[in-house]
């Protein structure tokens, strides 16, 4: 089984001839027309920067917890206590 599996292996596959269209380039139409492009006005308008307006947040992440919440004390200690005094019994 392993001879012949070899052997066919080693003999290769007969491939049909294909022919490749390669999309990847952008499609731009033949109207189009590209004209020069003023960089230094450009970067001169974003140096000058933006006049921006305050924005006001309402920063809700946070827990919302009450004012009146209590916690109480946590009583692991006695529980761990009391489940290895009942382990030795």
């Amino acid at each position: 089984m392993s001879d012949k599996l070899f052997a066919e292996v080693q003999a290769g596959a007969s491939l049909k001839k294909t022919e490749t269209q390669d999309k990847s380039g952008p499609v731009i139409d033949n109207e189009v027309k590209l004209k020069k492009n003023d960089r230094g006005s450009f970067l001169k308008e974003v140096e000058s920067g933006a006049e921006l307006k305050h924005a006001e947040t309402n920063d809700k992440s946070g827990p919302t917890i009450s004012g009146d919440t209590k916690v109480g004390q946590n009583n692991h200690g006695n529980l761990f206590s009391e489940i290895k005094a009942k382990g030795k019994e």
